[in-house]
């Protein structure tokens, strides 16, 4: 497995670069609402490149564990939506569009199950990150965590997709941007699935009590802020789009996501800041 790794560590260095070098023009076309029609199809085109960069990471990182569960994600996350698309059951009824191309079997967009593949594992390492300060964690915890995180995101993306990128229209209205709660309830328990897959895999099963599974995942060799880094800037973009569409709501939220994060992970460096300026001012 050693000599795999070489080559697709590479991949991931490159299409890691390749989206960081990409984002900052996209952040503003999103924001100004100035992508050109001829751009539509990069929406698709960027869900699968970061499923790919998440994916890549997992097999970096895991082996053929990070393998297994990528593939697994992938292929659950495709049938879920197949099955919502072809009889409404779980998320509500609702059609693609052909914004999004090409589809599986006619139905399921491509970049759907990569957008899947990117979402689950980002929540988890945004989970992994938050309770790394902890005590004693169950995977039971995590899991649950994982998928509020997972939700949340959607909660802010959902808006955009449906109203301003047109990737699918549902046929009953609800009270969120007219989206059904029960797309929302749907999302949490996919996500919940997928984050036990996935946390499945790549943590031993005896290491499940807590502070040693939470060490494990948090132990990624390659790139271990990758997962939250990817969340945070999915969440920007989107916050920035939902305010540039007059989306407040949606907006609202993931600001809320986004303060909470940013307090959670620099608040050790601003106590460090201050308990500083203390001592140098003798208080």
């Amino acid at each position: 497995m050693s000599i795999f790794r070489h080559p697709v560590r590479s991949l991931l260095f490159g299409l890691l670069a390749l989206y960081l070098f990409i984002y900052p023009g996209s952040l503003v076309l999103v924001a100004l609402d100035r992508v050109p029609v001829w751009g539509t199809w990069m929406g698709g085109a960027m869900l699968i490149m970061l499923g790919t960069i998440m994916g890549l990471w997992l097999v970096v990182n895991y082996g053929r564990r990070g393998m297994v569960a990528t593939a697994l994600i992938l292929f659950i996350s495709w049938f879920i939506e197949h099955l919502g698309s072809t009889t409404g059951f779980p998320f509500g009824s609702y059609s693609y569009t052909d914004v999004l191309q090409p589809k599986i079997i006619g139905m399921v967009p491509l970049a759907i199950p990569f957008a899947w593949l990117l979402v689950v594992p980002a929540a988890v390492g945004v989970t992994e990150r938050l309770l790394e300060k902890g005590g004693r964690v169950g995977i039971a915890t995590k899991v649950m965590m994982a998928a509020s995180f997972a939700l949340l995101l959607d909660v802010t993306i959902e808006p955009f997709a449906v109203h301003i990128n047109n990737y699918w229209t549902w046929e009953y209205a609800g009270g969120y941007y007219g989206i059904p709660m029960s797309n929302f309830v749907a999302w949490w328990f996919t996500s919940l699935i997928l984050a036990i897959v996935m946390l499945t895999l790549i943590v031993p099963r005896h290491e499940w009590g807590g502070r040693k599974g939470l060490a494990e995942v948090r132990r990624a060799r390659v790139l271990p802020w990758l997962p939250p880094l990817l969340y945070v800037l999915n969440l920007t973009m989107f916050v920035f789009g939902n305010l540039g569409h007059g989306q407040w709501a949606a907006a609202a939220i993931g600001t809320l996501i986004l303060a909470y994060l940013a307090f959670d992970w620099f608040e050790p460096g601003l106590v460090r800041w201050v308990l500083g300026k203390r001592r140098e001012s003798g208080t």
